[in-house]
């Protein structure tokens, strides 16, 4: 079984379980430790526990370094992460294109051909004017890799992107052996068919992908805001944006499988912390048995107050 599960207890420990793939740490950090499988990502948990365990089946990972990235395997899934330095943000495009390029060297290398979950932090991601704003720059980046590695929109997996405001950037993925499928919602535009408005090069994810692990069908969600075609919803007004984005969500899963699990590794990121109450509430209204982890994060669209990611099962009706 993959499982994505909220824990206090300390990463090396965790690590040394059977089954434990990596450790996601939300502090106020992002750079690579020597403690292999341990992700910091540089943001700050609101509420609860400040670590995300990443576990599947029953045996012990490998765990290694190539090409400056580390990579954590059991049996048909790995993960793999790597960060850029401090310095290297300041040119997020060209350091984006690098740090995509070597993850995919070292997929290829383990033997990993099918990534179906990303993950993108960074600093200052709405830092900038016009195209020069470092999310719309990181969107060129990771698109010059896609474009390098000859992956077409059809290939593009589940991701989210998140700015943080500690120091440097973290790329980390999920991938396994096997074809998944992609998925797209009705109620929004794909976002690799975003019109120039928003950018040099379209956002390159899938608004989910499913995926069957150790036996069971995986639904990963992308990170999902209040969008709407591709325009925004009520900004400013978080009450109606947390209302849009759990909807989306809904319909989106709705498309995917008629019967699923509640909700589990949910983030909750949120541009402002005197939002807290308002999500809580809003989360326990719509998916009162969802784990969920709320995040103060910096939304890719400045006029974005939350965004919304999570993974279940799909079930047989």
């Amino acid at each position: 079984m993959f499982a994505q599960v909220l824990s206090h207890n300390d990463p090396t420990a965790l690590l040394a379980e059977p089954g434990v793939l990596a450790v996601v740490s939300f502090e106020p950090r992002c750079e690579a430790t020597t403690t292999l499988g341990n992700i910091p990502v540089g943001l700050n948990a609101l509420s609860g526990p400040a670590y995300e365990v990443i576990r599947y089946g029953q045996s012990p990972a490998k765990r290694g370094t190539l090409h400056d990235c580390q990579w954590n395997e059991i049996d048909d899934v790995l993960c793999l992460s790597t960060w850029i330095p401090e310095a290297e943000c300041d040119h997020i495009g060209t350091a984006t294109e690098a740090a995509y390029l070597r993850l995919y060297r070292v997929l290829e290398a383990r033997g990993f051909s099918q990534v179906f979950r990303i993950w993108n932090y960074m600093p200052n991601i709405n830092s900038g004017e016009g195209d020069s704003e470092e999310y719309k720059q990181f969107c060129v980046g990771r698109q010059r890799a896609f474009d390098a590695l000859a992956l077409e929109p059809q290939d593009f997996p589940a991701a989210s992107a998140l700015g943080h405001h500690s120091r440097g950037a973290v790329i980390y993925l999920l991938a396994t052996r096997h074809a998944g499928q992609h998925h797209e919602n009705p109620l929004q535009q794909s976002a690799y068919e975003y019109p120039r408005e928003y950018g040099p090069s379209s956002p390159s994810f899938a608004r989910a992908t499913s995926m069957t692990l150790g036996g069971e069908k995986q639904i990963f969600i992308s990170g999902t805001a209040a969008i709407l075609g591709h325009a925004t919803q009520s900004p400013g007004d978080i009450d109606e944006q947390l209302k849009i984005t759990i909807a989306n969500i809904d319909t989106l899963l709705a498309g995917v499988a008629a019967v699923h699990s509640p909700l589990q590794a949910v983030r909750v990121y949120l541009r402002h912390e005197y939002h807290l109450a308002a999500a809580q509430e809003a989360m326990a209204l719509a998916h009162p048995h969802a784990e969920v982890t709320f995040l103060l994060a910096d939304i890719c669209r400045a006029n974005l107050l939350v965004e919304i990611e999570a993974a279940c099962l799909a079930q047989s009706p």
